[in-house]
């Protein structure tokens, strides 16, 4: 009977340290997963605001506004077609 003793406590310590691990490895996945939910919906709002964006950019890239915007703020116009000029330099441009 002696013999089984140490071997007892031997076997209840290394059960004892394999519940304490898995019980640790358990709180570690939990809080990860919370981590991954929490980058989840800020992956989600960072998107929603990139597609926000890119609508914005879209608008403001938009060749009428932006011929809108020179008349408004700057004061330009268009020029008339008898203002206009056309300077060959010789080069066909590869034609």
């Amino acid at each position: 009977m002696r013999g089984f003793l140490p071997l007892t406590l031997l076997l209840t310590g290394a059960a004892l340290a394999s519940a304490l691990g898995v019980v640790h490895s358990a709180h570690r996945c939990r809080l990860q997963f919370a981590d991954l939910q929490r980058l989840q919906e800020q992956q989600d709002e960072l998107q929603v605001e990139r597609g926000r964006l890119q609508l914005e950019q879209s608008t403001y890239a938009n060749l009428g506004r932006v011929e809108s915007e020179a008349r408004r703020q700057l004061g330009m116009v268009a020029p008339a077609q008898s203002e206009v000029v056309v300077v060959y330099t010789g080069h066909d441009g590869g034609r």
